[in-house]
């Protein structure tokens, strides 16, 4: 009887994993989102360190700010995307058919304007982070528009819970054509310009992936109920999104301006394999968002999902961070060669720093559910940052310490009224 016993405690186990793994926030399809997602996270890494290995320290530092101005060109396509999706879920539990198409050709005319003003403004960029030639940000403007299309199309079809097409399209796109492409395009000598058009060529195709994915929400319900987004929600959404993102991103643009080239390369490179910590962290918010929204981020269903998401990128978080701290040198050298390892040192802190911006990512999607001013939050810490960087720019070292205390702090202020929430509204629930 002890034998048998000790038999079946593996297989529950296993059953207790394989029914975590299908319900709550990794149900209707998100895992295969999430599976794409760390494929992608993952190539994306090999990309980085193909490109960082052909242009070197030097020309590598103007890539991370290049790929800095792209996460926050990334800020209002992220808000589109959340202002879609909860429009989506409206639209979905009143269970008629709906369309697209307006909210995505307004979304590309905004992209256009989007695009002829950053490649207006490129000399100005190129001076400012000593690129030498406009050309990178001009590529970066042709991108505005595709992505914002893409942004459109992801909200539509994750508000739908289409979570396996998406990550199709990411994984195809993102992954694999910017990966071959980089490869060839730097190889073939045209440097940071032929990695940034790699990214161009990636995005169109995944934007037409993604366009026939969503054919029917395009094409196929034209006199259906047209999907509008609420102004403030987006305004909400821009805002939230544009904090945590600048963020990620300020220490390393401001790394660019103010060290040498070569250090600011090895900064970057760094804080790129850092940014591990909350890759999954980052997926799991976008495949819970739909159920915060839909529960309006106050309702039992939403505080499960909450729950849960919460732990796992914890764990995971934690977990990925502890491992770089271990290893800084092999995991600098693996990723980006020996030419880095000297900047392997921060990689601890940067790691950890990250962990808290993957849970300072959660609480705002958390506060744009509730439609809560708190989504604001991360503004605090790129104020903050930007502040202590500008007086103490002293070496590598201070930035990522800089960035560690005010990672946690920012997650800590804005995770307080998220967390103390669960607990009144569990009291509440208890008490009706």
């Amino acid at each position: 009887m002890k034998n048998s016993s000790n038999d079946r405690a593996p297989s529950r186990v296993a059953a207790a994993v394989r029914t975590q793994l299908s319900s709550g926030v990794f149900a209707r399809g998100a895992m295969s989102y999430l599976v794409a997602f760390a494929a992608v996270s993952v190539l994306s890494f090999v990309f980085h360190v193909i490109v960082s290995r052909l242009l070197g320290p030097d020309h590598y530092g103007v890539m991370g700010a290049l790929l800095g101005i792209i996460s926050l060109l990334t800020v209002p396509l992220g808000a589109v995307q959340i202002a879609v999706t909860r429009a989506v879920v409206d639209e979905e539990e009143r269970g008629e058919p709906f369309s697209v198409v307006r909210v995505t050709w307004r979304s590309f005319a905004a992209g256009a304007v989007a695009m002829v003003v950053l490649a207006a403004g490129a000399p100005l960029i190129d001076g400012f982070l000593h690129i030498s030639s406009p050309i990178p940000i001009i590529l970066v403007a042709v991108w505005i528009p595709l992505a914002t299309v893409s942004a459109v199309l992801q909200g539509a079809l994750i508000g739908e819970y289409r979570f396996r097409a998406v990550a199709v399209a990411t994984f195809f796109g993102i992954g694999v054509v910017r990966l071959v492409l980089g490869d060839v395009l730097v190889s073939a000598g045209l440097g940071v310009s032929g990695a940034v058009a790699a990214t161009i060529f990636a995005q169109a195709f995944t934007m037409l992936t993604l366009l026939y994915s969503a054919r029917h929400e395009l094409l196929g319900q034209r006199h259906a109920a047209v999907v509008t987004t609420r102004l403030r929600d987006t305004v909400l959404s821009v805002a939230g999104l544009a904090g945590y993102t600048t963020l990620i991103g300020i220490d390393t643009f401001l790394a660019q301006h103010f060290f040498p080239t070569a250090a600011a390369g090895k900064y970057a490179a760094v804080a790129v394999a850092a940014h591990i910590a909350f890759f999954i962290p980052a997926a799991l918010v976008t495949v819970a968002f739909p159920h915060l929204a839909d529960g309006k981020g106050v309702s039992e269903s939403s505080r499960r999902i909450f729950n849960q998401t919460l732990r796992t990128s914890i764990i995971l978080g934690v977990g990925a961070a502890v491992v770089m701290s271990l290893l800084p040198s092999l995991t600098v050298r693996l990723l980006f060669s020996a030419k880095y390892a000297g900047a392997a040192g921060i990689l601890g802190q940067l790691s950890f720093a990250s962990v808290a911006i993957g849970l300072l990512i959660l609480f705002t999607y958390l506060h744009l559910a509730r439609r809560s001013i708190m989504a604001l939050t991360p503004w605090l810490g790129v104020a903050l940052a930007v502040v202590l960087i500008a007086i103490f720019h002293h070496s590598n070292e201070s930035v990522a310490f800089i960035m560690l205390i005010v990672s946690v702090a920012t997650m800590v202020v804005a995770g307080i009224p998220a967390l103390r929430w669960e607990v009144q509204t569990a009291h509440d629930v208890e008490s009706s």
